[in-house]
């Protein structure tokens, strides 16, 4: 078996001849390219192609591996290669609307025009070299309104040359998945209005934030059925979800109803449905099988999050599959190469070897690839009952 046997061995519920490890480098990659701090081209998670100018110049990577590429390293280990793909569609404004992006020194502002106002959202080059969000866009009730007419006049065009490309210059090993928007709840919380106005519209018992997210569900769901039509075999929507952000109840009642009308668009179309969660979870657990997913992206377990690997086995159902991976910062605190491979062994048994085993979620900049390396031989070293 190749690794993407392997993944989609565990995602059919058979036992694999060895558990899959995909471990995502793509920003520490880069950071050995071109230096911490440094503004990075590519998104955490995104497939850095062989024809990249990220891979002209000198590295840090150790000896002939720096000569080898991003796909090039997965290829000398024989590990799997995970990818979002973010860009397989292209968005495109209609209405008048008019948006620009300033960018001065690391501080980087989005500004949308429209006939009822403008919208902006700010963002800053943070420490690791990736654009961070802050401040909202809505600041005003009235900022709802226009919110309406950007979705309304915001038109996506398919681009499924970038999903092939990848899958043909992977074939084997690399498996990705079309990254969507998050749930209605998931965008007045992160991006449109911000956890604290939304804490006190719902306590104001405040009808117009239910009322847009009906309609935002509207465009949501037509986004959904553009993404089911795509190449690929895995859809993931991102809300990034952790229960000091987003409560457990709050999570049942205004995104589990937005995800099963996802997932039967999705399954319907014969895609497999996943959903990032790599912070504290351990509230979901109990209904987290109810939800819709075949999978749960980037699980990472204690001392970095709130509940154990065991309990994540448990809680995962006969159709629910899990990236989980060796908590990131063990990678570089100097932890044991020994003890972070003993940890990933940890996660293969607790599941039975159907789990993705994987650096949870991502190698930081100054993680520890010999450490990745040594965890990546004992995944493959174990022979674990069928």
């Amino acid at each position: 078996m190749n690794q993407v046997q392997r993944f989609f061995a565990v995602m059919s519920g058979e036992q694999p001849d060895q558990t899959p490890f995909f471990p995502d480098l793509s920003t520490w990659y880069q950071a050995a390219r071109l230096g911490l701090g440094a503004e990075q081209p590519y998104f955490p998670g995104q497939f850095i192609p062989d024809g990249s100018p990220i891979h002209a110049g000198p590295g840090r990577l150790p000896g002939r591996l720096d000569s080898l590429g991003y796909a090039g390293l997965y290829r000398e280990f024989g590990w799997g290669l995970p990818a979002h793909i973010y860009d397989w569609f292209d968005e495109r404004l209609g209405g008048g609307i008019e948006k620009t992006v300033n960018t001065e020194g690391r501080h980087r502002t989005v500004v949308w025009k429209t006939r009822r106002g403008e919208l902006r959202r700010t963002y800053k080059l943070d420490a690791e070299g990736t654009w961070s969000e802050y401040g909202h866009m809505a600041t005003r009730p009235e900022d709802l309104d226009i919110l309406r007419l950007l979705v309304e006049h915001t038109q996506f065009i398919p681009r499924p040359e970038r999903v092939e490309r990848f899958l043909s210059e992977t074939e084997g090993f690399g498996i990705c998945d079309l990254v969507v928007f998050r749930s209605p709840f998931g965008k007045l919380v992160h991006e449109y209005m911000g956890f604290e106005n939304v804490v006190y519209a719902l306590a104001d018992g405040d009808k117009s934030i239910m009322d847009f997210m009906e309609f935002q569900e509207y465009y949501d769901l037509r986004f959904i059925e553009l993404a089911a039509s795509m190449p690929g075999q895995v859809v993931i929507i991102s809300d990034h979800a952790d229960e000091n952000l987003i409560s457990p109840p709050w999570y049942q009642s205004y995104c589990m109803p937005f995800y099963r009308k996802a997932c039967d668009i999705l399954h319907r179309a014969g895609k497999l449905v996943s959903t990032h969660l790599d912070g504290n979870i351990k509230g979901y657990l109990g209904f987290i099988a109810g939800t819709g997913f075949d999978i749960l992206d980037g699980c990472t377990p204690a001392p970095m999050f709130n509940y154990e690997v065991e309990e994540l086995a448990a809680a995962a159902s006969d159709a629910l599959r899990c990236w989980c991976g060796v908590p990131a910062g063990l990678f570089t605190i100097g932890h044991p190469h020994e003890a972070i491979a003993d940890f990933g062994e940890r996660i293969a048994r607790a599941f039975g070897g159907r789990v993705i085993v994987n650096v949870g979620d991502i190698l930081p900049p100054l993680g520890d690839f010999g450490a990745v390396v040594a965890l990546g031989e004992r995944i493959a070293s174990l022979h674990l009952p069928s």
